[in-house]
């Protein structure tokens, strides 16, 4: 009779265990299972821009930042620079002997942004990760590009870099998706006015009338 009651004991045990362990499994489940809705798929999308964007923004800032101490090149050549204060200024204009005018480097805003293109790139290729983890029980695929390109755009004070990169996130089971191609990142950078300052003081002095 005693280990009859014991056996029951243990059985009962066992069903509890197992409704428990039923329980947190179906509540995990509930958390990493996501119906791929239009909305829940937005909301992937919405996630996979936040986190270009925060990619952008790291991959960004030390080209946007370094192009602007150096006078407008990402890199500079022998030669082609002076030192102040330990910051590496490129020249823009170059001496003339025996003129007073300087010649002119041609800086040009279209070969900063080339330059900040490809350093940006380099950049963005070892923080770009829109897997992730992920949902552990995927509903829909997520079709990616091979490559991304960059362009930069500078403004006044103000700097755009957009990348474009077609991401489409398609569920399993229905015809339903969402698309993105375009991610861009503002930089409140006023790169473009020190850029025209720049290009005032170097046009005046290539023609020997700068005050």
């Amino acid at each position: 009779m005693q280990k009859r009651g014991q056996v029951t004991l243990f059985i009962i045990l066992g069903i509890i265990v197992v409704a428990l362990v039923a329980l947190i499994m179906f509540s995990k489940q509930a958390n990493i299972y996501t119906p791929a809705t239009q909305e829940n798929l937005q909301g992937k999308m919405d996630a996979i821009e936040q986190n270009i964007q925060d990619c952008l923004e790291d991959a960004s800032g030390e080209p946007l930042n370094r192009i602007a101490q150096q006078g407008g090149y990402l890199t500079v050549i022998p030669g082609s620079y002076r030192l102040w204060n330990d910051s590496t200024i490129s020249y823009l204009c170059w001496n003339q002997q025996g003129q007073r005018q300087c010649m002119n480097r041609m800086l040009t805003r279209a070969y900063m942004q080339e330059q900040l293109n490809v350093a940006i790139k380099q950049q963005v290729e070892t923080c770009l990760d829109v897997q992730g983890e992920g949902d552990l029980i995927k509903t829909y695929d997520m079709v990616l590009p091979k490559d991304f390109s960059i362009d930069t755009v500078i403004g006044q004070d103000k700097v755009m870099v957009e990348m474009n990169y077609p991401i489409t996130l398609k569920s399993k089971t229905a015809d339903t998706q969402v698309s993105k191609k375009l991610f861009t990142k503002i930089f409140n950078v006023p790169l473009g006015d020190l850029y025209d300052v720049s290009q005032d003081i170097v046009n005046a002095e290539a023609t020997a009338f700068f005050d």
